[in-house]
């Protein structure tokens, strides 16, 4: 039962960071052999459809551990978590989901909204998530993602 608290933390954790970064426009779409920078939102607003691809791409994909750095804002520090979440499976197919939902808020480099995380069997995690535009990209924030590490107690250092 801890150990299914801890991965929903990591999840609510990813969703969170994947919340912060701030929009843009989808280069490519994601893919399982992704080189690192294929997938990034680089328009000058994002929409809920890039965010919630992003969200997608980090947690439900088997991409490179570079491609999905470049879309976080700890980068490759920062990866473990992604990794983590895609690795245990519980929020992606066939056993869970993630969806990004409004409300939105926009401010210049800083986008937030809301990350619903799913699995079988367990209550949905929501969380409000923030993207930062980093060099004109927008990047999950090391916040977003240390929130979801704190909440469910994961044993993990927030150093990224």
């Amino acid at each position: 039962m801890k150990t299914l608290r801890i991965v929903a933390g990591v999840i609510s954790t990813i969703a969170t960071v994947a919340a912060v970064t701030t929009g843009a426009s989808i280069v490519n779409a994601p893919a399982a052999s992704a080189a690192p920078g294929e997938f990034l939102i680089t328009r000058e607003v994002p929409t809920l459809e890039d965010l919630d691809a992003q969200v997608a791409f980090l947690i439900e994909k088997p991409a490179p551990d570079e491609a999905k750095a470049a879309n976080m804002e700890g980068g490759t520090r920062a990866v473990v978590v992604a990794r983590t979440l895609y690795n245990i499976g519980l929020y992606r197919a066939p056993r869970g989901s993630n969806e990004i939902t409004g409300p939105e808020t926009h401010d210049g480099n800083v986008h937030t909204a809301m990350l619903r995380s799913k699995t079988a069997g367990q209550p949905d995690l929501v969380a409000r998530v923030v993207w930062k535009r980093i060099d004109g990209v927008w990047k999950l924030s090391n916040s977003s993602v240390c929130e979801g590490v704190k909440a469910v107690g994961l044993a993990m250092a927030c150093d990224f």
